[in-house]
Parts: structure tokens; C-alpha cells; sequence
């Protein structure tokens, strides 16, 4: 899946998109790549990104699917935040282009 069709798969806002792209401008891409894969070795954390995916989640839901202690699904939600991979946009859960990227062309095989 190229750039262009996991932009569209995107729900992020126009701002949010901005502030997105602002965040992730200086990125240093090898330390990046080590910790994402550190992060994402953790099935949970994998699960939960394919759950968020194209869609807009509520906490709620999140919590319904998984069946974790809340504490710990903040633990693992703040962890894909850390690599840029989600948002929490007014109580609301949303993948960002790297996250979809992540699912599309590293977990789904797409």
C-alpha cells in the first residue's frame, strides 16, 4: 500500500494531521526503527493497532474487546502514542498514517 492510499485510510483531522506531521518531521529514523520494533514484538500492543485501524475507537470499546484492566490498556495505548502509531483525539482512538502503515505493510502483509 503506497502513501497516498494510507493517507486517505486516515480519520485524522485536517489539524490533527498537521500536528502529526509536525511531530514526526525530525524523526530519527534508525532509533525509530529500534524501538518500534521493540514495541510492536508485544502482541498485545499489535492487536490493539488492528483493532484501532481505519476506525475511531472509544475507550470503551477498546476496554469491551480486550477484556485488560484499564491500567493496562493505558499502558499499552501510550506506548503505540510514544511511536506515533495512534492518537487520542477527544476521547476517541485514530491510527495515524504510520500506524496504518505499520498494519498494512508489516502485520497484514498487504
Amino acid at each position: 500500500m503506497d502513501v497516498k492510499e494510507i493517507v486517505k485510510k486516515c480519520k485524522l483531522t485536517e489539524e490533527e494531521m498537521q500536528n502529526y506531521l509536525q511531530i514526526t518531521k525530525d524523526i530519527d529514523h534508525k532509533e525509530d526503527h529500534s524501538r518500534a520494533y521493540r514495541t510492536m514484538m508485544n502482541p498485545t500492543r499489535r492487536e490493539l493497532l488492528k483493532f484501532i485501524g481505519t476506525n475511531v475507537r472509544t475507550f470503551d470499546q477498546i476496554q469491551n474487546k480486550f477484556q485488560l484492566d484499564e491500567e493496562l490498556i493505558k499502558y499499552h495505548l501510550s506506548m503505540l502514542v510514544q511511536l506515533h502509531y495512534i492518537i487520542n483525539s477527544e476521547n476517541n482512538w485514530k491510527a495515524t498514517p504510520r500506524g496504518i502503515g505499520f498494519l498494512y505493510n508489516a502485520v497484514m502483509g498487504n
